[in-house]
Parts: structure tokens; C-alpha cells; sequence
């Protein structure tokens, strides 16, 4: 009894009562400055790569669309407003990658000379030894988001003007007084050549590599589809490699 009601006990309790407030407050501010940190880095690094995938469709579809001569045929582009998937009805997410993988013949490659100086400076300069062959981290954060739907960017720029469209709403060579039928994309669009959709954008830890995949319509029997790589060097995007898929 002496040990509760003793006065030198309610004067020790007193005395360290406040010091283990401070201790719980400074642990509270602790953790919450650790989350903002971790919630500020990453909001930094998603800003960053959504601005670098812009940057990848600008440079995709300037090539895409860009002839050999230097001139394009065309004054309109028209997008999917839907990112290009390799989901299918009833595929779990692990065969819809593997599906992807086979579907775009995606390898990694080890350069021939792989020491970490070498890695530096490919990290400085944005180069690889190879335009054919990816990274391992650049292939498998392609197939990590090309089984996810979502909308497709509006924010990238390009060359001349261009719709965002639901393609599904859209056909080529219709039959005119169709009921029900979708509209006619040649009507809808007499200055542009087809309907592109384009996949998200994988990319490799330092955002200097980049893969992402296209389809391009332009009939019941025309249209491509295509695997890109881009590259990074000297501060710009460039398309390295363009590979057919499949062609109709």
C-alpha cells in the first residue's frame, strides 16, 4: 500500500510522465516523416516515368508515322484511348506474360563486356551494345503492365493533330444503312490512314531504355503490329529497333 500511496512515488510518476509523452511524440513525428519521404520519392519517380513514357510515344509515333522520304501522306492522327493489352478472357496474369513474351519475342541479352565500369558509363551515356537486345528489368516491367487495361496517355505530343477514340465504336468499309453497325472510321476521318494503339511503356530502373508495342488499323484486311525499342542518348529519345510482329 506504502508503494502506491507513498508521496515519493506520485512525485517519481509525475516526473516521468512527461518524458515519455515526448518519447511517443517524437516516434510519431519520426514515422510520419519517413512516410512522407517514402510517399514524396515515389510520387517523384511516378512523375518521372510518366513524363519519360510520354516522351516514348512522341518518339514512336514520329517514326511510326514518319516515310522514309521524310514527308508524311497524312494530317490527322487517331488513337485507341485504351492502352493495348495482352489480356484475354479468362487468362490468369501469369500466362497472359508469358503469352506477351512469345507474341513480341522478348529476350534479355548480357553484353559482351559487362564489368561495372562498363555499366557506369551505359548508365551515363544511355548506350547499349546492342539495338536488338533488351535489358532483363526493361523486359519484365513491360510484361508487369501489358496484362493491366487502362486509358492510354493524351498528354504525349505530336506532329499533327489527333483524336482519342474508343475503337470498338469505329470499323473500315462499311455497308452503308448498317443497323447497329459501328461508324465508318473513313468517314469519320477522311485526312487520317487507321486507328494506332499503343501499348504502356516498360522501362528499365534509370529510365534510360524503353519497349512498348503498337497496332496500327487501317482496314478488315490492313494493319501491322510492331515491338519498339528506345533508347535514351544524349538527353533524347530515339527509336533503335522497330520489328515487325505481324502484318495482314
Amino acid at each position: 500500500m506504502r508503494f502506491f500511496a507513498g508521496p515519493g512515488v506520485t512525485v517519481r510518476i509525475v516526473q516521468h510522465l512527461p518524458l515519455r509523452i515526448t518519447a511517443v511524440t517524437f516516434t510519431a513525428i519520426a514515422v510520419a516523416l519517413v512516410s512522407w519521404s517514402y510517399l514524396s520519392k515515389s510520387r517523384t519517380e511516378d512523375k518521372a516515368e510518366l513524363v519519360a513514357a510520354d516522351a516514348v510515344y512522341e518518339a514512336v509515333v514520329r517514326d511510326m508515322v514518319t516515310p522514309a522520304h521524310g514527308k508524311a501522306n497524312i494530317s490527322r492522327l487517331v488513337f485507341d484511348d485504351r492502352v493495348l493489352t495482352y489480356q484475354t478472357t479468362g487468362a490468369d496474369k501469369d500466362s497472359c506474360k508469358e503469352s506477351a513474351r512469345k507474341l513480341l519475342r522478348m529476350e534479355s541479352s548480357t553484353p559482351p563486356y559487362n564489368s561495372l565500369i562498363d555499366k557506369i558509363y551505359r548508365a551515363l551515356t544511355g548506350s547499349w551494345w546492342d539495338t536488338d537486345s533488351l535489358r532483363a528489368d526493361t523486359i519484365q516491367d513491360f510484361l508487369d503492365k501489358s496484362c493491366t487495361d487502362g486509358h492510354l496517355s493524351t498528354t504525349f505530343h505530336t506532329d499533327f493533330p489527333r483524336n482519342f477514340v474508343d475503337r470498338d465504336s469505329f470499323g473500315f468499309d462499311m455497308v452503308p444503312n448498317q443497323k447497329n453497325a459501328p461508324k465508318d472510321f473513313r468517314q469519320a476521318f477522311p485526312r487520317a490512314s487507321g486507328i494506332i494503339s499503343l501499348s504502356r511503356v516498360g522501362f528499365d530502373p534509370t529510365l534510360h531504355e524503353a519497349v512498348v508495342s503498337s497496332v496500327f488499323v487501317c482496314g478488315m484486311l490492313c494493319g501491322e503490329s510492331r515491338r519498339h525499342i528506345v533508347r535514351k542518348t544524349r538527353g533524347e529519345w530515339m527509336v533503335v529497333q522497330s520489328m515487325v510482329v505481324w502484318i495482314s
